[in-house]
């Protein structure tokens, strides 16, 4: 089977990190908020990560995209900082983020919610294409669950009875 070139680079370059070649600039209004935003996504170096700054703040406007500091996940997913600084409606980016497998980039918005553009991870997904993945030399950072969690707030965790660990071995899941 052939590739597109862009595509087969992506496949060949899996365990290395990536960011955008270029500049992305988009615009639009928010979803939830109804307010006018734009947005600017930078490439950056390797071992920095997603970063999101609120362009609008003076300071204490960082904020990293993490399970800790999602404050709301009712209609969409909210972040927010230590200083109570949030940014909503990110999941269409990551989305697009993960699956093209980007692995460090900032994000520039000068508003709270990001713009819903056509309500979907598409638009983000082909500006991404169109500026181009770059491919660093360095590895990305693997974590490897080596046991089930035997010890969660003092109970035991347990798969959830409908969890078939023969389906779960087909799609790469093996429990250790």
């Amino acid at each position: 089977q052939t590739f597109p070139t862009d595509v087969y680079i992506l496949r060949m370059s899996f365990h290395k990190q990536k960011t955008i070649n270029k500049i992305i600039q988009l615009k639009g209004v928010g979803l939830h908020t109804g307010k006018f935003s734009n947005l600017t996504i930078k490439p950056a170096a390797p071992n920095n990560g997603i970063v999101f700054i609120r362009k609008d703040l003076d300071k204490n406007n960082i904020i990293y995209p993490s399970v800790n500091n999602v404050c709301s996940a009712m209609l969409c997913t909210t972040i927010s900082n230590e200083f109570d600084v949030k940014i909503s409606t990110i999941e269409h980016l990551m989305g697009a983020f993960y699956g093209l497998g980007i692995d460090n980039a900032v994000v520039e918005i000068d508003n709270e919610e990001m713009p819903i553009l056509d309500g979907s991870t598409k638009k983000f997904v082909e500006e991404i294409l169109k500026a181009g993945i770059k491919v660093s030399d360095t590895p990305i950072k693997v974590i490897r669950i080596n046991k089930w969690p035997q010890n969660w707030k003092d109970e035991r965790k347990e798969p959830h009875e409908n969890f078939d660990p023969q389906q779960a071995e087909q799609v790469g899941i093996r429990r250790p």
